[in-house]
């Protein structure tokens, strides 16, 4: 298990509360929306190619959540994203972690929070993009990004995995949550990635369907 996961006792009750989540917010969307609604946490397919931009606003308890406001001026591309752009230099042009500012930038946010994804120390950093440098390799040789419930036995739909909001204009958004896991998507070269789902625009919910077409 990555250093960066939840210890199993941790994994259990995250499932637990997930599905009380689910069971509220899947039957209050159908009521609203129909069959078709978005469910909490659910698993979308989404072709890397539309993923262009990045739009940080909602977390992941907003999963599954039908929006009307969209904060337009919050959009930043994707590629301008500093752990999009240090993966890529890494694994593309040979660069030491040590020396894309990575291990620096995850050490200052230490240093102000006293942990950030379970890691605490500059060793556990360390280890953290050892594992990353594993994966990207796994993911070159198989093409193929796996879903949640592959990684982490019983895991909830696709919950802890690359957050993507549904925006008006029915394209993917980028939501914030697992940055190292789409930067090595994008680096490998994958075209469709498991996701789960962010908050859905109303204007997007036509568009949704698109997105559920399992490979």
């Amino acid at each position: 298990m990555s250093i960066t996961e939840k210890s199993g006792f941790e994994q259990i009750r995250r499932n637990w509360t997930s599905r009380l989540k689910a069971w509220d917010r899947d039957r209050k969307n159908r009521r609203q929306y129909g069959p078709e609604a978005p469910l909490f946490a659910e698993r979308l397919w989404i072709p890397v190619d539309q993923l262009q931009y990045a739009l940080k606003h909602w977390s992941t308890k907003q999963s599954g959540r039908v929006v009307s406001e969209w904060p337009a001026e919050r959009i930043t591309p994707i590629n301008e994203i500093e752990v999009v752009r240090a993966c890529a230099q890494h694994w593309h042009k040979n660069i030491p972690w040590e020396e894309t500012g990575i291990y620096q930038r995850m050490m200052e946010y230490i240093r102000q929070r006293g942990r950030v994804d379970r890691l605490a120390s500059e060793n556990d950093v360390k280890i953290r993009y050892q594992e990353l440098d594993e994966l990207y390799n796994t993911v070159i040789q198989s093409g193929t990004l796996s879903p949640r419930h592959e990684l982490i036995k019983g895991n909830f739909r696709e919950e802890g995995g690359i957050l993507v909001h549904i925006g008006p204009d029915g394209a993917p958004y980028f939501g914030g949550k697992g940055h190292h896991r789409l930067a090595v998507a994008l680096a490998a070269g994958v075209d469709l990635i498991p996701a789960q789902i962010g908050v859905v625009h109303r204007n997007g919910l036509t568009k949704l369907g698109a997105f559920r077409d399992q490979p």
